[in-house]
């Protein structure tokens, strides 16, 4: 069994908490020992999220493992801190930031005080394929932009916060089925046309696409492993992929 399947000492904020990709890693992460603070803006959601995981994970003495934060990443930089600072107070310390939303401000925020608790830990930004150099597409110009300029922000990030311990790094996921994007995958004809085009031939599920390699980005054997964009796409974006032809 990897190293990193045991996650039991670390305590990890995961933002964008539910629906979608935030709520499959609040589950795992939980699944492999983490204590779990979910962060979203839709409190509904992220209560059921945390009722799911404390009923099928025991309580401990420190308290239920996994806990809300209500946080919206557009909101103003003093209204995130709050939020930020109530997630801190709830178990005494963050070890890993999940950055589903890709938000700079609670980065920052969060980032801040693992430096000054001069800890250590881990930053994972999700970011896209949408925002690589080797592959564009047609619509998603403000999607796209954000994804690259999460890009940059992680590499500028890995090299300011080195020096205290701070891990960062990215992963650029093609689309995965979620509760998001199942309506995608509805669609006739999506799922043979991915096939194709992936050179390996295979759609790959969240689980362990996605949620192994988070994990291993959390864990300390991830501890000389900062400044990367890991991308999960079984070889989709590979320059040279026939992607219009012969399908």
């Amino acid at each position: 069994m990897e190293p990193w399947s045991n996650l039991s000492a670390k305590v990890i904020m995961v933002t964008e908490a539910s629906p979608g990709l935030g709520r499959e890693f609040c589950l795992d992460l939980a699944k492999a020992g983490g204590r779990i603070i979910a962060a979203a803006r839709r409190v509904d959601h992220l209560k059921s999220l945390c009722d799911d995981i404390n009923r099928l994970t025991p309580h401990s003495s420190n308290g239920p493992v996994a806990i809300a934060v209500e946080l919206d990443g557009s909101a103003a930089g003093a209204t995130i801190e709050k939020a930020v600072q109530q997630a801190w107070e709830a178990y005494g310390r963050i070890d890993a930031l999940v950055n589903n939303a890709g938000s700079w401000l609670v980065s920052k925020y969060v980032c801040m005080r693992v430096r000054d608790a001069k800890r250590g830990g881990s930053l994972i930004n999700i970011s896209s394929i949408a925002g690589l150099d080797r592959v564009q597409a047609f619509g998603v110009l403000a999607y796209a932009s954000s994804k690259a300029a999460l890009r940059a922000m992680t590499k500028v990030l890995a090299l300011e916060l080195g020096a205290h311990n701070i891990r960062v790094n990215a992963m650029a996921p093609r689309v995965f089925r979620s509760e998001i994007t199942k309506c995608m995958f509805k669609k006739q004809g999506l799922s043979n046309f991915i096939a194709k085009v992936a050179p390996l031939r295979s759609l790959g599920t969240t689980d362990p696409a996605l949620t192994s390699l988070i994990r291993y980005l959390i864990h300390d054997s991830s501890a000389y492993v900062s400044g990367n964009i890991f991308v999960v796409d079984a070889g989709t974006t590979l320059p040279g992929v026939p992607i219009f032809s012969s399908l």
